[in-house]
């Protein structure tokens, strides 16, 4: 399921093409191909592809999130499922009760072990709140805020701020002429880098054209970035990361835990890098579990997280049932976007003032609740319902209610230069008096691999040739 606004349009005026699921899909890839290698954002996508990410009950009572990721074979070869026989299953229903039957041949224990441990995959016991506490990782993790920041000394990096660039530099744009490198994918990581853009920053983004993506986020959580492709298996493709990263003010990594330190770009990496120029850099990497603990080297999404902790279980229990439901929307995903965002400015601001580089490590009352729940129809959902059946109920009744997300003095019409259409999308959440902040971005969004992996002379430039 997108997170992007349903009444956002590509060539509102014209086309009206919409990146929602059932939309123009062939209006949509004119403008952002497909990146899903493995088609698990189509129409057309097996039930048995579709159930894979769920929460199921296993055979000690306990109730276990798996998660597909972008490519769900090996987690269905963990749990014993032949996806064969299964590709014309005729229910979502029905390919959950497969994945359930298998489910329950596991113990929790058991289970976590071998989708963690022994295939790699994402994957987690779901946990009341009490229990994640109780378990080491959750203590470990117990001192963490909102997020970490590590300063790393150096005698030959002073305190120093980022290159003004006359007549654009201001406390209008604060960001402007600040160059983060966004190599994220999905959308916590993303949301950090397209926070920044906001502000005024030059944020390119590197993806590589064998790696599975979404593209059905590029439009709304690619505003303010160039996108270019790079291969890190081949060399000169590596040595081209490594000039970017020593011409950057902040790098974010958003992949899983140790690949791109498989590559020679992992944390320590960089900051060797960049240890013998003069101003620091701020290193941002966000993961699922924290980077405390037993659980740090996870590999995880927002669906295993809400399961982790606690929250998918006390949404079930908000509604009534004793076992976890996975909350509506991303919310934890754009929340930890938001909260990296402020961890870099916060980094900056300490790098301008002591020197150094910076890591950055990211991870209502009942009453309220009730209320809120009663005018939505107080829907109750059980531990087999995803977000590909929940965001559709729920987007249904937003319609019918005419909820304050929908209306339309949120939305704008905005130039989208990398497209040559304009596009109907959200306004800037953040209003500043009198306008001493004018949030909005440089460029426009476009489909991966559009630009030339460089920076630009001009930061204005719309797409790098």
């Amino acid at each position: 399921m997108s997170p992007v606004h349903p009444l956002c349009l590509i060539d509102p005026e014209g086309e009206k093409i919409t990146p929602m699921p059932g939309g123009t899909r062939a209006g949509y890839q004119k403008y952002f191909p497909n990146c899903d290698i493995h088609r698990l954002t189509e129409s057309t996508t097996p039930f048995i592809d579709t159930a894979t990410t769920n929460i199921y009950k296993l055979g000690d009572g306990k109730y276990y999130h798996v998660h597909g990721t972008m490519d769900t074979g090996p987690s269905q070869k963990a749990l014993g499922i032949d996806r064969t026989p299964h590709l014309t299953t005729s229910s979502f229903k029905e390919a959950c009760d497969i994945m359930e039957t298998s489910t329950l041949q596991h113990t929790a224990n058991e289970l976590d072990e071998l989708m963690n441990e022994t295939y790699r995959q994402a994957g987690t016991i779901c946990h009341s709140i009490t229990e994640y506490r109780e378990t080491p990782h959750g203590r470990a993790n117990a001192h963490v805020g909102l997020y970490e920041i590590h300063q790393h000394t150096s005698s030959t990096q002073h305190p120093s701020w980022w290159s003004s660039i006359q007549n654009h530099s201001s406390p209008a744009r604060p960001l402007f002429a600040l160059k983060v490198l966004d190599i994220t994918r999905i959308i916590a990581a993303p949301t950090i880098t397209r926070e920044l853009a906001e502000l005024g920053a030059s944020v390119l983004r590197i993806a590589s054209p064998h790696i599975t993506d979404m593209s059905q986020l590029q439009l709304d959580l690619g505003w303010g970035k160039w996108n270019a492709h790079l291969d890190l298996r081949k060399e000169e493709d590596r040595m081209k990361l490594k000039e970017l990263i020593m011409e950057a003010d902040v790098v974010v990594d958003g992949y899983r835990p140790g690949v791109l330190q498989k590559w020679g770009f992992g944390k320590e990496d960089i900051l060797e890098m960049v240890s013998e120029r003069e101003r620091g850099i701020i290193y941002a990497h966000e993961n699922c579990y924290g980077w405390n603990g037993p659980w740090a080297h996870r590999s995880g999404w927002q669906q295993i997280s809400d399961a982790t902790t606690g929250v998918s279980l006390e949404f079930g229990r908000a509604m009534g049932i004793d076992e976890p439901v996975t909350p509506v929307f991303p919310n934890s995903d754009f929340c930890t976007g938001i909260v990296g965002a402020v961890g870099i400015l916060n980094a900056l601001i300490q790098r301008g003032e002591k020197g150094g580089s910076y890591v950055v490590d990211v991870s209502h009352p009942y009453e309220v609740w009730d209320d809120l729940w009663s005018r939505y129809d107080r829907f109750v959902f059980h531990s087999t319902d995803n977000m590909g059946v929940t965001i559709p109920a729920y987007l249904k009744v937003f319609y019918e209610k005419k909820t304050p997300v929908f209306y339309e003095n949120y939305l704008e019409i905005r130039k989208n230069g990398a497209l040559g259409v304009n596009i109907k999308t959200i306004r800037p959440i953040l209003n500043f008096v009198e306008g001493v902040v004018e949030p909005g971005y440089n460029v426009g969004s476009r489909p991966n691999g559009t630009d030339v992996p460089k920076w630009p002379v001009n930061l204005l430039t719309e797409v790098i040739v």
